[in-house]
């Protein structure tokens, strides 16, 4: 049976969050006139590139029996076991993040950025999920 094992929030994070905070640093750079663009202009760059790195990339993801299921909200494409070479799970506590790794490029790249769902971890370790997905490969992968 098919499971999301990214947050509910990707969506959000992706698509609104980004838009909202810059559209509100550009409206607020806009009311200060003229004279703060100089300041403002580099920091509006610096956050919508920050958020591109960190939230505009991810992706959702479904676990299938066969393998996995990663969607951009526009599109989705099926990831067999076999063609995962890594999951490494992010260790920042701000940025929980778990990347996967293909052996080439199925559609989105060579490298999977997603957010799995919320779960109160200590400082540094990484989270379940991406033990799970190791877990998961390894057994799929010894039934071929």
């Amino acid at each position: 049976m098919p499971r999301v094992i990214s947050s509910a929030q990707t969506f959000i994070v992706k698509f609104i969050l980004p838009f909202v905070v810059v559209g509100m640093m550009t409206l607020g750079a806009a009311a200060g006139g003229r004279g703060i663009w100089p300041f403002f202009f580099p920091l509006i760059v610096m956050v919508a590139v920050s958020f591109y790195w960190y939230y505009c990339r991810l992706k959702k993801v479904i676990v299938e029996e066969d393998g996995l299921v990663i969607s951009n909200f526009v599109r989705e494409i099926k990831v067999p076991w076999r063609d995962i070479v890594q999951v490494s799970g992010s260790r920042w506590v701000s940025t929980r993040q778990i990347t996967i790794t293909l052996d080439r490029d199925l559609g989105f790249g060579t490298s999977i950025v997603f957010m799995p769902k919320t779960r109160i971890l200590w400082p540094g370790q990484e989270h379940p999920a991406a033990e799970e997905l190791r877990s998961l490969i390894r057994e799929n992968i010894s039934h071929i």
